[in-house]
C-alpha cells in the first residue's frame, strides 16, 4: 500500500500490530481463521476454540461487494438461518440502492422497511456479496511456477499469468468466483474460493432516525438490517449460519468477531509514522486550525454570516477534530518506543542470517521517507492525489481541495479538462470518463451558489498555507500572490473571477479549445499561469509516491521474512478472525458503562454525549414504549480489534451464538489511528448492536413474527 502522511479513512472511518518478532497484544488482530491464536485465548479466557467451531463461523460469514468510484468500501455481514438470511449493519447498504427500491407507497431510506412474507422481499439492484467456499496457501506453488528473469516487468507478467491461471482453475464452476490475495506485500499468497450470490433482497431495514448514531457510546443506535440470499429465484440454502442468543453480556464477557476488514496499514515502520506525525499530520493540523479560527470569528459577526458559515464550519471542525486526534495517537511515545524495539529485532534477526538485501531495504524506506513525505504534502495540498472534488469525501481526507475552496477547484478541473482534449483515451484521467460525467457536471454545473465573503476567508487562509509550505520567494508562491498580502489577493481574485457563474463555467465547459483560452478571468488566469509550476510539484510528488510504495513494500516483505511467531496480516477483504472481551472505558474520570439498554432511545439522562442535543424516540419505538422491554442491551463495546470494512461482522460467544454485530468505534477519539495502531494514545472500543435488540424489536416495534421465529429457529426447516 502506498505510504501517504495524510490522514487514510475507509467510508465507514474510515477502522497496531507489527508483522515481527514482538507478539501482539492479547486483543489485537483480524486473524486469518487458519491461524487464529487459540492458545493465547485459552490462556486468557479459558475458552478452547476447537477446528470445528472455527470453520462453522468462517463459513457462516459473508463479505459485501460494495464499491464507490471504483473503491472498495466492503462491509461484512453473516448467515443467521438456513434459508439465506443475511444480517448486517443498515450502513453498510448504501443509501442509494435503498432508494432504488423505492416506490409511492414506501421509503426504504427513511422510514425503514419489514417484508412480512417471502414475496414482499424486495431486489436491491446492484448489491451482491461473497461467501467463502475453500482457502488454500499457493505461495510454493507460485513461486515454483514463475520463471524468474531478474526483469522486474517480465517477472511481474509472469507472476501475473500464474495467478490469473490459479483463480480461472478455481473457479470453472457457475456461481463461484476466486481470488489470489498478496499477504505480507508479496511475502506469501493466499487462495480464496467464494460462492457468489448476485440476488440479494432486503427483508429488514429500521427508519434512518433508528439506525443513526447520535454521538459516541452509550448514545442509542439500532444500525442493523437483515438481506436474503437467492439463488434461481429461491432463497438460497446456506450451509453453516449463526443461531442467535437472547443472553445478556455484562462486563467481562469473552466475545469473537468474524468479518471481512477492507484495509489496514499495521505493518508500516516507526519511520513511516514518524514521518504522517512530524511532517504532514502538524500542518494539516494548522492549515485546518487557521481556516476554522478564522471561520469562527467571521460567524461571529453577525446571526445571518454565522448561519452562512455553519456548513463548512461544521465540516472543518470535523476534519481539525480527526486530524488532531490522529496527531495525537502517534505523539504516544510508547507506542513508537515499541515499534522502534520491533523494527531493530527484526534488523538483528536479518543480520544473523546474512541477509544484508533485506537490511539495505529497511534502511532505504527509513532514510528516504521524510523526503517522500515532504513531496506528498506539497502534492496533497495542491489536490494532486485523492478523489476528484465532485466525488466528496468517499475514502481520503484531508486534501488542499478542501482548504482552497470550490472556486479555485473549478478552475482547476476546467484546466484539466482542456487539456485533456488533446490526449488519447488512455491517457484520460477520472472526470472525461463516461461513468463520471453525470457526478462531475452536477458539480461543476449545479453548484450551490457560493458566499463570496466566505471564499475571501477560505483562499486567504490557503494562501497562508501555500507560503508556509513553499517559502515566500518560490515561484508558485509569487505567481499566486502577484506581490500581494494573502488576504489582498483573496479580496481581488474572489471579487474578479467570474467561476462562480454557472453559466460562465457551462460556456467554458462546452467552447472549443480557441474559445476556452481567450476567456479570460483573474482567477483562471493565475491558474493557468501556474500550471507549469503544477507539473514541477506533481511530477515530484508521483515519483515519491511510486518510490516509497515500492520501498515500503520490499521493506515489509524483509520483515515478514524475519517473523519469529504467529501474526496476522493487514485487512485484504478476506474472512478474518477476532475477539476481546465486553468492556467500557474512563473518560475524562467519567465510567463509561459497557453495554447500553433499549432505555436509552426513551430515558435521555444517561449522560450521553449527544452532538445534537436531545432528540424523541423514533416514531415506531415510540408507539411501543409500553410494550418493549427497556432492560434489553441496545449496543456494548468490546476491546475487539476493527477497522474499516468491519461494520457488519457477526460477533458471537463461546458457544458460538451471534449476541451482535459490529456497526463502528465506541468512540472518535482514539479510532481515527485505528488503520496503523490497534492502541496508541487512547483506549480503543469496537461498538455492536445486541442481537438480543434485534429480537426485542422485531416482536415489539415492527411486529415481524415470520423473521423472529425463522431467527431462533434451530433446524433447516422452513416455515409455511
Amino acid at each position: 500500500m502506498t505510504f501517504s502522511p495524510c490522514l487514510r479513512l475507509s467510508l465507514a472511518l474510515g477502522l497496531l500490530a507489527w508483522a515481527g518478532a514482538a507478539s501482539p497484544r492479547a486483543e489485537e488482530g483480524f486473524w486469518l481463521f487458519s491461524e487464529a491464536p487459540t492458545e493465547k485465548i485459552a490462556r486468557k479466557y479459558g475458552i478452547h476454540l476447537t477446528s470445528e467451531w472455527l470453520d462453522r463461523l468462517e463459513r457462516s460469514t459473508v463479505r459485501f461487494n460494495i464499491k464507490r468510484f471504483d473503491v472498495d468500501i466492503g462491509g461484512s455481514g453473516a448467515f443467521v438461518s438456513a434459508d439465506g438470511l443475511i444480517v448486517t449493519n443498515r450502513h453498510v447498504i448504501p443509501r442509494q440502492f435503498l432508494e432504488a427500491i423505492s416506490t409511492p407507497e414506501a421509503d426504504p431510506p427513511g422510514d425503514g422497511f419489514v417484508a412480512r412474507s417471502e414475496r414482499e422481499e424486495r431486489e436491491i439492484p446492484g448489491l451482491s456479496l461473497d461467501a467463502i467456499v475453500a482457502s488454500a496457501d499457493v505461495t510454493a506453488e507460485i513461486a515454483a511456477r514463475i520463471k524468474a528473469t531478474g526483469r522486474r516487468i517480465e517477472d511481474e507478467r509472469s507472476r501475473r499469468e500464474v495467478v490469473e491461471e490459479i483463480e480461472r482453475n478455481a473457479s470453472d464452476a457457475p456461481g463461484v468466483v476466486a481470488e489470489v490475495v498478496s499477504l505480507d506485500s508479496g511475502a506469501r499468497d493466499m487462495l480464496y474460493v467464494y460462492r457468489r450470490y448476485s440476488d440479494i433482497r432486503l427483508v429488514f431495514a429500521p427508519e434512518a432516525e433508528a439506525a443513526r448514531r447520535p454521538g459516541d457510546h452509550p448514545a442509542p443506535s439500532f444500525d442493523v438490517a437483515l438481506v436474503r440470499a437467492y439463488e434461481n429465484g429461491s432463497p438460497a440454502q446456506a450451509s453453516q449460519f449463526l443461531r442467535l442468543s437472547r443472553r445478556p453480556l455484562a462486563e467481562g464477557d469473552p466475545i469473537f468477531i468474524s468479518g471481512a476488514p477492507t484495509k489496514s496499514s499495521r505493518h508500516l515502520f516507526a519511520a513511516e509514522l514518524e514521518a504522517q506525525r512530524d511532517i504532514a499530520l502538524p500542518r494539516w493540523v494548522r492549515a485546518y486550525a487557521k481556516l476554522h479560527d478564522r471561520l469562527a470569528a467571521f460567524a461571529a459577526g453577525h446571526a445571518e454570516t454565522a448561519r452562512a458559515a455553519a456548513p463548512l464550519l461544521g465540516a472543518i471542525g470535523f476534519f481539525r477534530r480527526i486530524i488532531e486526534d490522529r496527531l495525537a495517537s502517534l505523539q504516544d511515545r510508547s507506542f513508537l518506543h515499541s515499534r522502534r524495539q520491533e523494527e531493530n529485532a527484526i534488523l538483528k534477526t536479518i543480520g544473523e542470517r546474512r541477509d544484508e538485501p533485506s537490511a539495505e531495504a529497511i534502511r532505504n524506506l527509513a532514510s528516504n521517507v521524510a523526503t517522500h513525505a515532504q513531496n506528498i504534502f506539497r502534492g496533497e495540498l495542491l489536490a494532486f492525489g485523492g478523489p476528484p472534488p465532485w466525488r466528496g469525501q468517499v475514502v481520503t481526507l484531508p486534501y488542499g481541495v478542501e482548504l482552497a475552496g470550490p472556486l479555485y477547484s473549478f478552475g482547476n478541473i476546467l484546466l484539466k479538462l482542456r487539456r485533456e482534449r488533446e490526449l488519447s483515451g488512455k491517457e484520460h484521467s477520472d472526470g472525461s470518463l463516461v461513468k463520471e460525467r453525470v457526478d462531475l457536471e452536477n458539480w461543476l454545473l449545479r453548484a450551490p451558489s457560493i458566499d463570496p465573503d466566505i471564499e475571501v476567508v477560505r483562499l486567504g487562509c490557503f494562501f497562508e498555507t501555500l507560503i508556509e509550505t513553499f517559502g515566500s520567494d518560490d515561484p508558485i508562491v509569487q505567481i499566486a500572490l502577484a506581490g500581494a498580502s494573502p488576504a489582498e489577493r483573496a479580496e481581488k481574485l474572489v471579487r474578479g473571477t467570474r467561476l462562480g457563474d454557472p453559466g460562465f463555467r457551462r460556456a467554458l465547459y462546452v467552447s472549443d479549445s480557441a474559445h476556452f483560452d481567450a476567456a479570460s478571468d483573474p482567477l483562471l488566469d493565475m491558474l493557468r499561469a501556474l500550471e507549469p509550476e503544477n507539473v514541477r510539484i506533481a511530477d515530484a510528488w508521483r515519483e515519491s509516491e511510486g518510490r516509497l510504495e515500492a520501498e515500503g513494500m520490499r521493506a515489509r516483505r524483509a520483515a515478514a521474512s524475519a517473523r519469529t511467531e504467529n501474526s496476522y496480516p493487514d485487512g485484504t477483504r478476506s474472512a478474518r478472525f477476532g475477539f476481546g472481551m465486553v468492556a467500557g472505558w474512563v473518560r475524562q474520570e467519567r465510567r463509561i458503562p459497557a453495554v447500553a439498554t433499549l432505555a436509552a432511545f426513551y430515558d435521555r439522562r444517561d449522560g450521553s454525549d449527544f452532538s445534537d442535543g436531545r432528540r424523541a424516540p423514533p416514531p415506531r419505538w415510540a408507539l411501543a414504549a409500553d410494550k418493549i422491554d427497556r432492560e434489553v442491551a441496545l449496543d456494548f463495546v468490546s476491546t475487539a480489534d476493527v477497522v474499516g470494512g468491519s461494520s457488519g461482522s457477526a460477533t458471537v460467544d463461546a458457544e458460538g451464538r451471534l449476541v451482535g454485530v459490529v456497526f463502528g468505534p465506541g468512540a472518535i477519539e482514539g479510532a481515527i489511528a485505528a488503520d496503523v495502531a490497534y492502541a496508541a494514545g487512547k483506549p480503543r472500543r469496537t461498538a455492536h448492536v445486541s442481537a438480543a435488540a434485534l429480537l426485542e424489536a422485531l416482536t415489539r416495534v415492527y411486529d415481524a413474527p415470520r423473521l423472529v421465529e425463522e431467527l431462533q429457529r434451530t433446524t433447516a426447516e422452513r416455515s409455511p
